[in-house]
Formats: C-alpha cells, sequence, structure tokens
C-alpha cells in the first residue's frame, strides 16, 4: 500500500518527530511512503525506506510574503507528485498541510485523505486577526471534506466536534507515539563536559519547548526567583530555540538568575538532561498532546504541569473527565496540575509586577518539591503510564483508520 504524507517541514517539534517516528514504523511494516515537506529545514532523519522530498526551498527564515507567494506553486507540485505515485492514502500533520492536502485529495482528485490535528485551534487561530478568522473559515469548509481527522486528545475532539461542526464519527483520537526503549537508552549517555557543573550539587527543575508564547516559559522563570531566594542552588534548565529567547535572556538578568537558569538551546537528545533532573515543569498556555510531558514520565520524573488545553489533564489525570471542575493544585494520578496562566506576557522584575497568584502556586509546589522526599517519591512512577504511548500500541490504531479506508 501507498501512503503520501505532507507536513510542514522537519525543524525540531514534537508535531515534527511525532511524524518521523510513525513513518519510519509505517516503512519498515510494508508501507511505500512518501514525504513531503513545504519547507527544506530538516532536523529529524528519516528512515532509507521513507522517500522524502521538499517541495521548495523555504525556511524558517523566509519571510510570510514570500511564503504566501509560494503557496500556489507548492500546491502545484503537490498535485503533479501524487498524480505521479498514485498513493492509495495521503496523510498530513499541520494546518496548512492539512488544507493543501484535502484540497489536492479530496477537491481535485477524490482520494482517501487522513488530516491530523495536533493542536486546540480555538487558541492557536484566534477569531480577533485576520489569521484566525482565515484559518477558522478554512477548518470549516475543508475539514468535513477528508475522510477521517485524527486528533491528539479527547478534547480537541470535542472542540472540533462542537465548534467546527465536523461529524464525530470522522474523527479518531490516536495519543502521539513515542519510542520508550530508545527514551530509556538515550537517557544514559553522559551529559557533555561543558554542561556538568550546572548538575553538581544542585536540584534541577528542567522544561523542555520552543521559546514562544505558546510555552510560556517566563512564567516559570518568574516564578523560580521566588524559588531561589530560599535554595540558592536550584537550578531551571530550558531546551529550546525561539523568537522570546532574548526577552528570557533579559527576564533572567532582570531577575539576577543567571547562575541558576539556563537557557540551553535544542538537543538531539534532551532524555540525558531528563534523566539529571528531579522535577519536570510545564508551562504552556496551550497544548495538543505535550511529548515532553510523556517523554519526562518515561524517566520517572516528578511533573507539575498547567492543566492547559489541551492534553496535560489526559496525560497526568486520565481519572478525570476532560470537563471536570477541579480545584487546584489538583494532585493528579501522575502528575500534580496547576491553574492555566492568562494569555499575556510578564517580562517585568518582580519589584515592578509581583508575582501573580498562578505563579505563587507555581513557586510553592517548586519548593514542596525540593522539600518533600514523600511527595517526590509519588510521583516517580511516571514510566508506567508512558508505557500507554508506547509506538507499538500507537501504531496499531494508525493502521486500523489506513487499513479500514483502503477498503
Amino acid at each position: 500500500m501507498k501512503i503520501q504524507f505532507l507536513i510542514n517541514s522537519l525543524v525540531s517539534g514534537g508535531a515534527e518527530r511525532v511524524a518521523v517516528n510513525l513513518l519510519n514504523k509505517l516503512s519498515k511494516k510494508g508501507y511505500t511512503v512518501f514525504l513531503y515537506t513545504l519547507e527544506k529545514d530538516k532536523h529529524y532523519s528519516t528512515s532509507k525506506n521513507v522517500l522524502y522530498k521538499p517541495l521548495s526551498n523555504i525556511t524558517g527564515e523566509t519571510s510570510t510574503s514570500i511564503r504566501v507567494f509560494y503557496l500556489p506553486v507548492i500546491t502545484l507540485k503537490y498535485l503533479i507528485e501524487t498524480l505521479k505515485n498514485k498513493p492509495d492514502i495521503l496523510l498530513s500533520f499541520l494546518e496548512l498541510s492539512n488544507f493543501i492536502s484535502i484540497s489536492v485529495g479530496k477537491v481535485v482528485l477524490n482520494k482517501r485523505v487522513v488530516a491530523s490535528v495536533r493542536i486546540n485551534p480555538l487558541v492557536m487561530y484566534p477569531h480577533t486577526t485576520i489569521y484566525g478568522k482565515v484559518h477558522n473559515f478554512l477548518i470549516k469548509l475543508l475539514y468535513p471534506k477528508a475522510d477521517r481527522i485524527v486528533v491528539v486528545s479527547k478534547k480537541i475532539k470535542d472542540i472540533l466536534s462542537h465548534y467546527y461542526n465536523i461529524p464525530d464519527e470522522k474523527i479518531e483520537v490516536i495519543y502521539n507515539p513515542h519510542l520508550i526503549q530508545n527514551y530509556l537508552k538515550l537517557a544514559e549517555e553522559p551529559i557533555e563536559n561543558k554542561y556538568r557543573d550546572i548538575f553538581r550539587d544542585s536540584f534541577i527543575f528542567i522544561n523542555i519547548g520552543r521559546l514562544t508564547e505558546q510555552k510560556g516559559q517566563w512564567f516559570l522563570i518568574r516564578a523560580f526567583k521566588k524559588v531561589v531566594e530560599k535554595y540558592p542552588n536550584a537550578k531551571l534548565i530550558i531546551l529550546g530555540e525561539g523568537e522570546l529567547r532574548g526577552k528570557l535572556e533579559d527576564l533572567v538578568k532582570k531577575l539576577n538568575l543567571e547562575n541558576n537558569v539556563f537557557l540551553l538551546g535544542v538537543h538531539k537528545n534532551p532524555f540525558k538532561f531528563l534523566k539529571n533532573s528531579q522535577c519536570f515543569v510545564l508551562t504552556s498556555l496551550w497544548e495538543g498532546l505535550p511529548n515532553t510531558l510523556i517523554e519526562a514520565l518515561t524517566l520517572n520524573l516528578p511533573v507539575i504541569s498547567t492543566d492547559c488545553e489541551t492534553g496535560p489533564r489526559e496525560i497526568l489525570a486520565p481519572e478525570l473527565d476532560i470537563e471536570e471542575e477541579v480545584e487546584y493544585p489538583y494532585f493528579g494520578r501522575y502528575g500534580i496540575l496547576i491553574k492555566p496562566f492568562p494569555r499575556e506576557y510578564l517580562f517585568e522584575d518582580l519589584e515592578k509586577r509581583p508575582l501573580i497568584e498562578q505563579e505563587k502556586v507555581l513557586a510553592e509546589l517548586m519548593i514542596r518539591m525540593i522539600e518533600d522526599e514523600e511527595l517526590k517519591r509519588r510521583y516517580s512512577r511516571g514510566l508506567e503510564r508512558a508505557r500507554d504511548f508506547d509506538i507499538e500500541r500507537i501504531i496499531r490504531r494508525w493502521e486500523e483508520v489506513i487499513k479500514f479506508l483502503s477498503f
């Protein structure tokens, strides 16, 4: 069977890593896999069995106006490649790729199409902007035409059904696949010498994510100031890159945290850093199904996370209904949930802008994680939950969708 896959790029990110893992696994199971990207940026490697080709020379540095100009050309190229390959099913991840895949596959060629939604579109594409209005219009117009919409959480299914009027029977919830055994192996690699002093005689908190609005790391850095006031040897490591690096670095300086907070950039192997840390903290304002939570659980790290829409609750507190009201902080089965942060930037020092309530709660929980050995032990058994997301289990769900549509 021939599967043709489209994604924006293969830069470092959760959706991109999931796509590569999924396609590598499908190719090993005997599927012929064609992989196309809208941009040429490539961070993740595909197996030799995956036939990879970028559709343009656009990179992450390319301006928005040039991207818009090239869209018709890219779409035409994708149509030509589809006609040449004659795939049985078109798959795609992320909105722009989904729009192109559905347009080519359903509107023009009447192929079987599966589009995957990785994040909450209501938050990602606010109706208050032209950009958001266009995206929401296209979601409502095109997504119902797909044969299946695969989402990464139950909450996203609920949102697509209720707000975008996509029929329930077209939406499948399939969690992100994870290479659990590979993660455990990678965790055993030693940390480079230049980073070892950071970990020496310190309690390490770690966050992994792009340095963007979505990930909310400024709240974490501000809250961490209160932790350092009580425990000067505490350290915070943030792995990731993004447009907010400069502002986050300035905030670290304003708070005099240069010896406690370290922005270490992107690393192909984050697991060795997780292995040598004591607590994972997620401060995202919105998510799909955050892969980093599952990666942290694999290494049995205690986790503190915002209860943002969508994903953290389904991972850390599966005992809760997705709409259930809770009191924060909520001590879930596999992690601690805190009240979501507001969608606003707070890059001031604490004299100009004191900690907001959610930041205070986060700081208190981080301090408690240092002090309370029983709490640490309670949340140091995440591997049992992470195994629910193992790729062997998840790939079977994808194969069920593919096989059902192939008849």
